[in-house]
């Protein structure tokens, strides 16, 4: 059964014209019925693509280019600490585990901006400029590398990093001296362009959604500690590919993986309970451009924001069968493009 009990959600907008939002929103769900209601919004910023709670305040990006005021952000109630990036159109950003580093994606200009991180959990100065030349033959979207996501792994001293423009993903080493160095790239399908990855508890294997191929590729890590890819395969059969897969998510019990597909309006939701994933169902969102989406910490609720048609729409997850239903409620706000769960920062 559905929890009674209600969740604050945080949501990132896009705010450039037609967009009427001022960046930061908030949504509470009903944890009973589903409904969503729109409160009062949290913070103003130009773009606020992607979002990140921390026991200490919200980190975000401004998703603009460098002479524009590309920047990282760290809200807390008391105050605001922003840095500047050297990137363009940063639009992912991640916190080691040990709370010593911040890790942010630029797509445009392919790099990875890492900063240390003070008690606060404030950026402090830049200690890390990462890139990896390289492109793929999609001559309009892979001209160049495209960094469209980081994760810092939790067992060994490892960052991610997604890269769309050259069909890659890159694992950095890091060690006590702040010193971050190329390890490995794992060759992903000519064209196929991978946006965001999620990994099991164990970090022994790594799920992808690609974005071009519209495909969910395994990667599994060896012995040796280097990472393959297993298997693929596509997320839409009966549609034309629409080069727009976007958001990944793994549940907690780590039966299903769920992904969005933007062209088509739907998600995907997979079994992964074997060493091939098999798809068990798709759903239309409720909206349009489906650009990110997230499972409540109670796994009963899914929240999808759909960016083009400037709403947000609830489904009740079945934790048994991974199967999702519409509760029938949604809401308003423009443009989103991420939305995350509180779990730690009151933000007053």
């Amino acid at each position: 059964m559905p929890s009674n009990k209600n969740s604050h959600f945080y949501v990132g907008c896009y705010t450039d014209s037609p967009s009427q939002s001022c960046g930061i929103g908030q949504v509470v769900l009903n944890g009973q019925t589903g409904e969503l209601t729109r409160v009062e919004d949290l913070y103003s910023l130009r773009n606020p693509s992607y979002l990140l709670e921390t026991e200490q305040g919200i980190v975000t990006v401004s998703e603009v280019v460098r002479d524009q005021g590309a920047q990282v952000v760290h809200i807390t109630n008391e105050a605001t600490v922003t840095k500047p990036l050297n990137g363009d159109y940063p639009c992912h950003l991640a916190v080691s585990p040990d709370k010593r580093y911040l890790a942010i994606a630029n797509y445009a200009s392919g790099n990875v901006n890492v900063f240390q991180l003070n008690d606060a959990g404030e950026p402090q100065q830049a200690i890390g400029d990462l890139y990896v030349d390289g492109c793929g033959p999609n001559a309009d979207r892979q001209e160049a590398p495209h960094a469209h996501q980081v994760t810092f792994l939790a067992h060994t001293p490892h960052l991610a990093v997604v890269d769309l423009g050259a069909d890659a993903i890159h694992f950095y080493h890091h060690d006590q001296a702040a010193q971050f160095s190329h390890e490995q790239s794992v060759a992903l399908t000519a064209g196929s362009g991978p946006r965001h990855m999620v990994f099991n508890q164990r970090e022994s294997v790594a799920y992808v959604v690609c974005e071009l191929s519209e495909t969910l590729v395994v990667l599994r890590k060896h012995a040796d500690g280097k990472w393959c890819v297993t298997s693929e395969q596509k997320l839409i059969t009966e549609q034309e590919t629409g080069e727009a897969a976007a958001a990944i998510k793994l549940s907690a019990d780590e039966r299903y993986v769920y992904v969005s597909c933007r062209a088509q309006n739907t998600l995907c939701v997979f079994d992964v309970s074997a060493d091939t994933p098999k798809l068990i169902g798709r759903y239309p969102t409720g909206g349009d451009f489906p650009r990110d989406f997230t499972l409540s910490q109670d796994g009963k609720w899914l929240l999808v924001a759909n960016q083009h048609s400037n709403n947000i729409v609830s489904f009740k997850l079945d934790h048994q069968t991974g199967q999702l239903e519409a509760s029938g409620f949604t809401c308003q706000i423009d443009a989103p493009v991420c939305v995350v769960e509180k779990t730690a920062f009151n933000a007053n």
